[in-house]
């Protein structure tokens, strides 16, 4: 018997754990933002987005967060941040 089928259901299942191990928004500026301290204001958030290359159009009150409408690469983002701790919770890139 040989080993070539063993070698490729391997190679197989290691790809498929790496591909699943990634998360499914997966994106640089989700990466370098999540869990970042970007601060507790408006002012704050935006000073420390535009200091990453970040163009801030907007940051706004949201669900008990503060929710920053940014550019940069030209994809758009909505970054999420709690106002009580200043960390980033969540960042989606927008259509």
């Amino acid at each position: 018997m040989s080993s070539t089928p063993r070698i490729r259901a391997l190679i197989a299942g290691t790809a498929l754990a790496a591909a699943l191990a990634l998360p499914p928004s997966f994106a640089a500026a989700s990466s370098e933002l999540d869990g970042a301290s970007v601060g507790k204001t408006a002012e704050e958030i935006t000073a420390s987005l535009v200091a990453q290359g970040y163009e801030v159009r907007k940051v706004k009150p949201e669900d008990g967060m503060l929710e920053a409408y940014a550019m940069k690469d030209g994809k758009r983002y909505e970054v999420y941040v709690d106002a009580t701790t200043g960390m980033v919770a969540k960042v989606s890139e927008e259509d």
